[in-house]
């Protein structure tokens, strides 16, 4: 197993761009991911006067109108409130298209603050952390076409004829590529911590404890998929056509509120809804996530022994 670990990392290292791939391409999309969806998620509330002071409102954007413009800005979906500010730099009036609008109260609470006050709103992690299970439930893919290469070019058959496990061959390769993922986890750990990232309900550790579910599942996964794929096709289909819908569904790209109640449905058998849930929650679901443990597990010995059995 030892050895089988030291020659699979080192074949890592060695490969070019690999650990770039593996550490900054995550971080590059954790920041547009973080951009893109941070400004998409907030509400947009239209300002009539001077809209400067909202500046210190966290949680909104604002656009300044005409007054004229009104009926059009609500009637036309871009808002649901505007709010009229007087020659005082005080609001005189709302308009929404919602009764007991939300947003007002929002505005309320904060509206008039010192500048000393003013509200810095930091990057929320549940905007990229989707992203990145959704890599990590996948990453195991490679680990899957080294096996799937081995099978072909009779690696095992070698393996057994040289009196070496097979298990702890395969055993130590996995740790080889999921210690690679671990350094990379902390990678991105540590950009959350020092990019000052909003954690929410949870916190540091908690995070690093469900990456590495993530990493377990998937090597239980891929390994089993390795055992019954004669060539690296089916990787992709369980990775584009299978992971990447759940995901979806799961709520890695748009928040699962708003999404129908046939996708909500879907993203309950999904192992990243349970993963991302019980980050955004704060909480772990127990559960699920130990059910879903059981099943990679089960899958990862099924998977070497089919891997063992083939000649």
């Amino acid at each position: 197993m030892v050895q089988s670990f030291k020659f699979t990392l080192k074949s890592l290292k060695n490969t070019k761009g690999f650990l770039t791939s593996m550490t900054i391409m995550p971080i590059i999309m954790i920041i547009l991911v973080s951009i893109t969806l941070a400004y998409s998620n907030l509400p947009m509330v239209a300002v009539v006067g001077d809209a400067s002071n909202l500046d210190y409102v966290s949680g909104i954007r604002t656009q300044t109108i005409e007054k004229s413009e009104i009926e059009y800005f609500l009637g036309s979906n871009q808002g649901t409130l505007i709010v009229e500010i007087s020659g005082n730099g005080s609001i005189e009036k709302y308009y929404s298209s919602v009764e007991n609008n939300p947003l007002i109260s929002h505005i309320e609470s904060q509206f008039g603050k010192a500048i000393g006050e003013k509200t810095v709103d930091r990057p929320r992690i549940e905007y990229s952390i989707g992203i990145i299970i959704f890599k990590l439930l996948t990453g195991a893919s490679l680990l899957a076409t080294v096996l799937i290469r081995e099978k072909q070019n009779g690696i095992f058959v070698r393996i057994k004829n040289a009196s070496i496990s097979p298990y702890m061959h395969i055993i130590g390769k996995t740790l080889a590529i999921l210690f690679v993922y671990e350094i990379a986890n902390i990678v991105i750990l540590a950009f959350y911590k020092f990019a000052n990232f909003d954690f929410g309900n949870s916190d540091l550790f908690q995070m690093f404890l469900l990456l590495n579910i993530a990493m377990f599942l998937s090597a239980g996964i891929y390994i089993f998929v390795a055992s019954i794929a004669d060539n690296e096709g089916l990787l992709w289909v369980v990775s584009t056509g299978i992971f990447f819908p759940l995901a979806l569904a799961s709520g890695v790209l748009f928040p699962i509120k708003y999404m129908p109640n046939w996708m909500k449905t879907i993203a309950h058998i999904s192992p990243q809804y349970y993963l991302q849930k019980s980050f955004v929650d704060g909480k772990l679901w127990i559960l699920p996530i130990a059910i879903m443990l059981f099943l990679a597990f089960v899958l990862m010995i099924l998977g070497i022994k089919n891997i063992i059995r083939e000649r």
